[in-house]
């Protein structure tokens, strides 16, 4: 028999082989906290990134992009309306992935988990372009 020791991470419960590993996803869970609060205050992915380090490179495109810019994402709701923006910043060991939602059509609120490198979100709009489906303007 032989005894293992393993690391609870205090946010998230997962348990990892070392402490060494274990301080290093916990710092992460901490940054990712920072950068989705910095997200909501309306700093741009590459201000977020500069702080935070949650992303090993973002893209030229997204570099300027707060959550009040949107995109359109045709074969979601077969929308070609500017309809869902970036909600929220999602843990991952490596390149975290941001959630993108909005109401774009006959389904009401729809969104994804998408990595930055995600070839739907390559031409942000302006927030002034955000397309809500009327019949669900409830938000």
């Amino acid at each position: 028999m032989q005894a293992v020791t393993k690391y609870r991470c205090d946010y998230c419960g997962e348990l990892l082989d070392s402490e060494e590993i274990c301080i290093e996803h916990e710092d992460k869970h901490l940054r990712v906290n920072k950068a989705n609060e910095m997200l909501q205050n309306g700093f741009t992915l590459q201000e977020i990134n500069n702080k935070t380090n949650i992303w090993r490179k973002v893209p030229e495109h997204l570099k300027n992009v707060t959550k009040d810019n949107c995109f359109i994402i045709s074969y979601w709701q077969c929308c070609n309306k500017p309809a869902y923006q970036i909600t929220h910043i999602n843990f991952r060991d490596y390149d975290c992935s941001v959630d993108v939602r909005g109401c774009g059509s006959w389904s009401g609120y729809y969104g994804e988990e998408l990595f930055l490198d995600s070839t739907d979100i390559i031409d942000p709009r302006p927030k002034e372009e955000l397309f809500i489906d009327k019949r669900y303007s409830y938000r």
